[in-house]
């Protein structure tokens, strides 16, 4: 029987067309928490997460942050250790480019182990 991977960390990040840094999301493995903060942006930044159960199960669930820029809010979780954590950052409002930093798909979302 093998050990579970260890603990990573990660972060998210979205731009607008221009490079401009809009929001980030981080997980942090240690704490088992993710934050989420708006960077150059009114509008609202969120992070949405999938995570797969020891059984199999998916869990996925979104948090939001505040529109004000600079302003962290965290969210806390009990994800099993050594499991995959996908997640994306977005902002709401209605935009010409893509506001997330993954698809819809799950393509390019962020990976971290909890």
């Amino acid at each position: 029987m093998g050990f579970p991977p260890s603990a990573v960390s990660a972060t998210a990040q979205v731009f607008d067309p221009d490079s401009a840094l809009l929001a980030e999301a981080s997980f942090d493995a240690g704490s088992d928490a993710f934050t989420v903060v708006a960077r150059a942006t009114t509008d609202r930044p969120y992070v949405e997460y999938r995570y797969v159960r020891v059984n199999g199960t998916v869990q996925t669930g979104t948090h939001e942050g505040v529109a004000k820029s600079g302003i962290p809010v965290r969210f806390e979780h009990h994800f099993g250790a050594g499991r995959r954590v996908t997640f994306r950052v977005c902002v709401t409002g209605a935009h010409d480019f893509n506001p997330c930093s993954g698809t819809d798909d799950g393509e390019n979302w962020t990976v971290a182990i909890a």
